[in-house]
């Protein structure tokens, strides 16, 4: 079961996307690791997962539930 989904994820600063249309899934009961090089987005990513950085586009869903809304979603 999947307990946390993002579905064309789009992250970032500003104008600048680190994070541009990505899909993951987070197993329930699962060890997960985000690995790759300095710079690619893992914090940036964690951080719009938490809901510490609202996201561009796409959807995030823990447990089938909308968690996370766009930044133009949070303006109307």
């Amino acid at each position: 079961m999947t307990r946390l989904n993002g579905e064309q994820v789009t992250i970032g600063y500003g104008d600048n996307v680190i994070v541009n249309s990505l899909d993951v899934q987070i197993p329930d009961g699962k060890i997960t690791s985000i690995i790759g090089p300095n710079g690619c987005g893992k914090s940036t990513l964690l951080k719009a997962l938490s809901r510490l950085l609202p996201i561009k586009d796409g959807e995030i869903k823990l447990d089938g539930e909308k968690l996370a809304c766009t930044i133009n979603q949070r303006g109307s």
